[in-house]
């Protein structure tokens, strides 16, 4: 996975037909969220609370793909279908830490524009 976050807040404040200041104040709380998802899921991963898990990975997949953060939506759509399926759980972890990554570059970014 790439070390950079990109994102062109222009374009996608365009598309959803959206000010991009506006834009902006969506992705700083959706950031906020997601850093408490995560700490959340570091708990019920583990102990693979799948139901919790599944209910989590559902609301980030389906915020991150309304406001298009790519990655964030891939890997927590893959997590999500995984924990559908209950895959093994080391799959599992290894699908947390991939979107626990994309996550992050997202989160680094928000907190440095």
């Amino acid at each position: 996975m790439s070390d950079e976050f990109q994102y062109d807040i222009a374009a996608v404040a365009t598309e959803l037909r959206i000010r991009p200041e506006i834009l902006k104040k969506l992705l700083e709380s959706f950031s906020n969220t997601l850093s408490e998802k995560i700490i959340q899921l570091d708990m019920l991963v583990p102990v693979n609370d799948t139901d919790k898990i599944r209910a989590i990975m559902h609301e980030v997949k389906g915020t991150g793909g309304n406001l298009r953060l790519t990655k964030v939506y891939e890997t927590a759509d893959t997590m999500h279908v995984a924990v559908k399926a209950e895959e093994p759980q080391n799959k599992i972890l290894n699908l947390f830490e991939e979107f626990k990554e994309a996550s992050n570059l997202f989160i680094e970014h928000i907190k440095h524009s």
